[in-house]
């Protein structure tokens, strides 16, 4: 395995966070408004009161055991499957904005359209691993029905994997039925999924109850739980871990008591509330520094865990949403985080995509892919020889090494500039939109769909249409 743990916690201050979190279960509790949670938990012997479920140490500690260091997500395309935990850096684009931004800062709803470019984009990207279940959510069709829009786009337009839907118990069977009729049944783990919590210590009815869709199907769940500080918990960030820490750990608990063995990815976050308007701000030093603490207790746990991604409060393509999404995604890299998700396109508080931020987020996820790659150290790596040979007189730049190794030794960002100023200013798209909106449209004119077998096409449309009508 990679070790990319270069932003590490001593193990006394995780085992307070820890110790802290179990006070937190066994005194205060989890609100679970499931009557399908609540009675599991009553036949295991839980102490209940009400909609809310009180934990033992031992029961955490239980449910901890079971949960799998790593585990690979089949996907359409086998040489696209991917493996969590084992080291890499698995990223998903955006997640879950209702809104475009475009490049004159104008707002508009999202449309299905919306959601089948991006698949577009997730497809042809080198960068991105898996498409979001969210990418955008399209204003243009009922939001009863929209998942099934949603993932029958994903699942025609890429081949790669994919994520579930969350959005109620309905939408997560109506997520497992899709991908039964791709890959005949749903025993292997052929999508992730993502449920956060609500804070401060609660579940909301819907999303616990899609959780327990996915784990009696054995299929792997992102567990997340977040607060704005001062807000909807603790201003400090001592406080926000213990509330957040606490509530993932209750559902990872009933992970593990629908179905021992459920592959879970750990989530934990928490963003300042911006005391002058009461509004969530995304992107800031407290933020990254939840990111470094997560990984920390990921490994503290033995599970996989989850940041966030090129986040920014920005609306435009400026130094801010540089400055910004680069610190998060750097903290995630270097902190040794396993998923991410808002790698590629979101602005403002995760709130719209930006099809030219996705295209520039591209090159920064290329340029961490390329960081984490450890650095080569074979016998022609060093070149002993040659450069014995050369001594003091020598020019590398024609010699059959560099020639080898010219175009694959260093990383060529696609979007970015690497010209002389003389150059700079003789480029037709010297801004970066505008070379983005380049890039986007000839992305978007070179996409090929992906071969499906027309059999499985034809039901998977059958049975959206299907479930759209009734």
């Amino acid at each position: 395995m990679i070790n990319r743990a270069l932003i590490n916690f001593d193990k006394s201050i995780l085992d307070q966070i820890h110790s802290r979190s179990l006070e937190l279960l066994k005194d205060c509790g989890i609100r679970f408004p499931s009557q399908k949670a609540l009675e599991m938990f009553r036949k295991r012997g839980f102490r209940i009161d009400g909609q809310t479920v009180y934990f033992e140490d031992k029961d955490i500690v239980t449910a901890l055991e079971t949960v799998p260091g790593q585990f690979t997500i089949k996907a359409r395309n086998p040489k696209k499957s991917i493996c969590i935990g084992g080291g890499e850096y698995m990223m998903a684009p955006g997640y879950g904005p209702p809104f475009i931004i475009d490049t004159t800062g104008e707002k508009r709803n999202a449309t299905l359209e919306d959601v089948h470019n991006f698949c577009k984009l997730v497809q042809t990207s080198t960068c991105l691993d898996f498409n979001s279940s969210i990418v955008v959510q399209p204003n243009d069709v009922p939001q009863e029905t929209a998942h099934l829009d949603i993932l029958l786009g994903t699942m025609l337009l890429t081949d790669k994997p994919l994520m579930g839907s969350t959005a109620s118990e309905t939408a997560a069977l109506d997520s497992l039925q899709l991908a039964g009729k791709i890959w005949g049944d749903t025993s292997e783990r052929v999508m992730i999924s993502l449920v956060d919590s609500l804070s401060p210590l609660q579940y909301a009815d819907e999303s616990i109850e899609a959780l327990m869709v996915y784990a009696q199907a054995g299929q792997p769940v992102i567990i997340h739980s977040s607060c704005s500080l001062g807000s909807t918990g603790p201003i400090t960030i001592a406080g926000s871990l213990v509330i957040s820490n606490a509530t993932t750990l209750a559902g990872i608990c009933l992970s593990q008591l629908l179905n021992p063995g459920t592959p879970i990815v750990y989530g934990l976050g928490g963003s300042p509330t911006e005391m002058r308007t009461g509004g969530y701000v995304n992107a800031s030093p407290e933020d990254a520094k939840h990111t470094a603490i997560v990984t920390a207790l990921g490994r503290y746990y033995g599970v996989p865990c989850r940041s966030q991604g090129a986040l920014t409060e920005s609306f435009s393509l400026d130094y801010q949403a540089g400055m910004e999404s680069a610190m998060m995604m750097t903290t995630a890299a270097l902190s040794g985080v396993d998923v991410s998700l808002h790698t590629c396109g979101t602005y403002g508080s995760m709130l719209a995509m930006s099809y030219e931020k996705f295209i520039a987020d591209e090159d920064l996820c290329g340029a961490l892919k390329r960081l984490m790659k450890p650095v080569e150290l074979s016998e022609d790596a060093f070149a002993m020889d040659l450069i014995k040979t050369l001594g003091t007189s020598g020019n590398y730049l024609m010699q059959g090494h560099t020639m080898q190794r010219c175009r694959t030794e260093f990383f060529e960002p696609v979007l970015n500039t690497r010209a002389i100023h003389t150059k700079w200013q003789q480029m037709e798209l010297r801004e970066m939109d505008k070379r983005a909106g380049k890039i986007l449209a000839d992305r978007l004119s070179a996409y090929e769909k992906p071969d499906i077998d027309p059999m499985i096409e034809r039901d998977l449309v059958k049975f959206v249409d299907h479930r759209k009508s009734n």
